[in-house]
């Protein structure tokens, strides 16, 4: 941890003691050590500034962070080369190494899966990526479980025009990395539920990744991910085995976040509830709902055009009055005799015929007749009385014959029924006229 001549001087000047080297990374080295200031066994993360240079440095992260389910952060030091983080001491190792002791069951598998989503949406809460979630940087103790390593953590805010701009690198375990990391495509807080689908998967099948085997290389590997095809244990429970694959999803829009991971009925070990939507399912839903309540509103808007139009009430008047005019019938031929029920029914036939021909004629002059086709029923019906009286007097008398009939009642018609009008355009002939016009004018005079 410390080198050089003066160790003595440093170790006083940092309050730390070294015990042993108890893990290395890409950016430091991690020893044991014993705090000076309150004489406890504390880890001390050691980060070369040479190597290590990042916009949000991992010790402002970490003195930032307040959470059961995150290493704690005592204190930070630094001289000229190295960045010296002083963290609570983690005696139980990480989860990497309780797989390979070990096969946790379904509920020991849960709780630990929901410590770590815990932990994670903490950092998502106040917009931090973690961006390298894995199983060796999972910190037990005791039934606790805390996620430690923030060398890759970036700080973001949403009013930062290059948040997408730094978020286009690759970065992280390559075999904990999502499918946008490896196209070099945009990505946000999505790719830690990634991590966390991929961490379940080994939780519940004694530390197997679900993609990755020793002979593979990066190529083979990568298109693994982006065409996945996973063949599940059958110890994997079916609830489990769903929320594996909503984390997995290669559509980040389709993938689960971590907060919508904890209310799986797996996490909260409630396994009556329902199953949360992702997003897009979400906007699926809401799609179809709209497509239904706007195809409601149609339907009623062309109920309420029925229903309230001329034409539609005139059609409803119409079969009422068929209706009632069917029903009196209906009576009327339970009750009356078959000539009443002929009488009727002629009454009603001829009551429509009235209603629906009601327009005047014209006589070839273009005149209007004098008479409509209600005056023409009654001219049929008076003429049989007539025809009837007549004949009645001739039997009384039987000195007509069936000529003289004949022209009586023609006579009859001419004097009673039909107007002068029609008389003078169509009883007397044409030519009759142009004798009497000739019989008028005065003789011409001749020279």
């Amino acid at each position: 941890m410390f080198t050089g001549e003066n160790i003595q001087f440093l170790q006083q000047l940092h309050q730390l003691k070294e015990i042993c080297k108890i893990g290395e990374g890409s950016f430091g080295k991690v020893y044991k050590a014993i705090d000076l200031t309150d004489k406890s066994i504390c880890a001390v993360k050691v980060i070369s500034k040479i190597v290590y240079n990042s916009t949000t440095p991992e010790q402002d992260i970490y003195l930032q962070l307040n959470h059961p389910n995150i290493v704690r952060c005592k204190r930070t030091s630094e001289n000229k080369k190295y960045y010296y983080i002083i963290m609570e001491y983690m005696e139980g190792g990480t989860l990497a190494q309780k797989m390979k002791e070990k096969q946790l069951n379904d509920q020991e598998a849960a709780v630990i899966m929901k410590s770590i989503l815990e932990g994670v949406n903490y950092l998502h809460d106040r917009s931090i990526i973690h961006r390298d979630i894995k199983p060796e940087n999972i910190m037990l103790t005791g039934t606790n479980v805390k996620i430690a390593d923030f060398g890759l953590s970036f700080r973001f805010s949403s009013s930062e025009g290059n948040f997408h701009k730094l978020l286009n690198k690759k970065c992280g375990t390559i075999i904990y990395m999502a499918p946008e990391q490896f196209t070099e495509k945009y990505y946000s807080k999505q790719v830690d539920a990634w991590s966390c689908g991929i961490i379940l998967y080994m939780l519940l099948n004694g530390g197997m990744h679900p993609f990755y085997n020793k002979d593979d290389t990066k190529y083979e590997f990568i298109k693994k991910i982006l065409n996945p095809s996973i063949d599940i244990p059958l110890n994997i429970s079916p609830l489990a085995k769903d929320l594996f694959f909503k984390l997995i999803n290669v559509n980040p829009i389709d993938r689960y976040n971590v907060s919508q991971a904890l209310m799986h009925p797996w996490i909260t070990r409630k396994f009556h509830e329902k199953i949360p939507l992702t997003y897009q399912q979400q906007l699926d839903q809401f799609l179809k709902e709209q497509q239904i309540r706007q195809q409601f509103k149609l339907l009623f808007f062309l109920q309420y055009i029925y229903h309230n139009s001329p034409r539609a009430q005139t059609f409803q008047d119409s079969v009422k009055e068929g209706g009632q005019e069917n029903s009196i019938l209906q009576q009327n031929q339970t009750s009356a005799s078959p000539t009443q029920n002929k009488f009727k029914i002629l009454q009603i036939n001829n009551k429509h015929k009235n209603q629906c021909h009601t327009t005047p004629r014209t006589d070839c002059q273009g005149k209007f007749l004098d008479f409509s086709l209600t005056q023409k029923t009654n001219f049929k019906k008076s003429m049989e009385n007539i025809l009837v009286f007549e004949k009645d007097k001739c039997e009384k008398s039987q000195n007509f014959s069936a000529r003289s009939l004949k022209q009586r009642s023609t006579q009859m018609v001419n004097k009673y029924f039909i107007p002068t009008s029609f008389q003078e355009s169509f009883g007397v002939p044409n030519k009759m006229k142009l004798k009497q016009h000739k019989r008028v004018l005065p003789p011409l005079k001749t020279k």
